[in-house]
């Protein structure tokens, strides 16, 4: 598996105030320069099949922060089994690339 500078990270949380406080949490700590939410509705199979709205983060980072994101979302995050994708970023502009670099730094 090759493996790209920067990636998207994803994960979802069950309320805005959820996704608010674990965004919080992954900016200060550095470990990703931008995060967008937006409501999703989930469907999958965890104890029978389910349907919820959820928020859905996608955190813009770089492969270097995403041991560190892993661990922050290990330990914060609300849910008992929590997604988390990485997404491989492989085109972009620098400029936003670079700030992802700094603002990750």
């Amino acid at each position: 598996m090759s493996q790209s500078e920067y990636v998207a990270v994803q994960t979802t949380v069950a309320s805005q105030q959820e996704a608010e406080t674990l965004a919080s949490a992954i900016l200060e700590a550095r470990l990703a320069a931008c995060i967008q939410v937006s409501e999703v509705r989930s469907y999958y199979r965890w104890d029978g099949v389910q349907n919820d709205a959820e928020q859905l983060l996608t955190c813009k980072t770089t492969s270097a922060c995403v041991p560190g994101l892993k661990e922050l979302i290990d330990d914060q995050h609300p849910y008992e089994e929590p997604e988390l994708i990485v997404l491989p970023i492989l085109d972009g502009s620098s400029g936003y690339l670079n700030w992802v670099s700094t603002e990750t730094s």
